[in-house]
């Protein structure tokens, strides 16, 4: 697992603990020590929060997920306002519920009815869901006390995002690019909610300024590619409906006005009847000479 992936999630780049050189005094031909062997080392117990976190980051790295759980587990009980860690906790968690799931999806039976078995893990809710929720929290803490904190509301808008509440996750990460307009990260990752929304216009926008910012951002490349071809797909079910509806409109707009046309000549029209003609007078006749 790269330092990238970790380091981005707002504790920086993470340091790794010095441990004593165990091998210092053994023979050079002795073989390397297996993975398993060293992974024999214990976790610490750490009387500082910040230090615990950045073992913890350092174990992630090294991909040793129990012991990253375990010393991010201290640095949450040491310091429950620590956002980071409960951050790095809910990421670690989850790569363990990820192993766990893929492990009991090997060894289902395909021919048993694992459908009740799936139900209650979805409703159990997960530890790394109740670990976002906290980071959730705890960044709102640390946002209520600085307001133009764009780290936090980046990370804020994350903590959503992983418990996929898309619209507030969008809501925070915009406020992040107002307040840091020039971070590459920010745009990046409110381009990937904004295409989660299916609002493409919007995600191409923050995609295409996050490539101008940095050109080798492989990761905003894709996501512009994936967000043209969504933008297109919609255009593409939008246009016929619109074609249909606009054609339906102006046949039964024509129809309209044909049988009201229709009505207006067919009605009779009515005129006045002349007056009756006046009586003549009878002509008197003079007697004649």
């Amino acid at each position: 697992m790269s330092v990238a992936l970790f380091g981005a999630c707002g504790t920086g780049v993470a340091e790794t603990t010095e441990t004593p050189d165990s091998n210092a005094n053994v023979d050079a031909e002795a073989p390397e020590t297996t993975e398993a062997e060293s992974t024999d080392e214990e976790v610490p117990d750490f009387d500082d929060a910040e230090k615990a976190l950045k073992s913890g980051i350092a174990y992630l790295d090294e991909n040793k997920i129990a012991k990253a759980i375990e010393a991010l587990e201290q640095a949450v009980e040491i310091d429950e306002d620590l956002a980071d860690a409960h951050f790095q906790l809910g990421v670690a968690l989850s790569l363990k519920e990820s192993e766990e799931e893929q492990r009991v999806s090997d060894e289902i039976d395909p021919d048993e009815d694992s459908s009740s078995s799936a139900k209650s893990a979805k409703e159990e809710e997960k530890e790394s869901d109740a670990a976002f929720k906290n980071a959730i929290k705890a960044y709102k803490k640390l946002i209520a006390k600085d307001r133009k904190d764009h780290r936090a509301q980046y990370n804020l808008g994350r903590s959503y995002m992983k418990l996929y509440e898309d619209k507030d996750a969008r809501k925070a990460l915009e406020r992040a690019v107002k307040l840091n307009g020039e971070d590459v990260e920010y745009r990046t990752e409110l381009g990937s909610v904004l295409i989660r929304l299916a609002q493409y216009p919007a995600a191409i926008k923050q995609l295409e300024k996050a490539l101008e910012l940095d050109d080798l951002n492989y990761r905003a490349e894709d996501m512009l590619a994936k967000a043209k071809a969504g933008r297109k797909r919609v255009n593409h079910v939008q246009k016929p409906k619109t074609r249909k509806s606009s054609g339906s409109s102006n046949s039964s707009a024509k129809k309209n006005t044909s049988s009201n046309s229709n009505s207006i000549t067919s009605r009779p029209r009515k005129v006045d009847a002349p007056p009756p003609p006046k009586p003549k007078k009878p002509e008197s006749k003079k007697p004649k000479a």
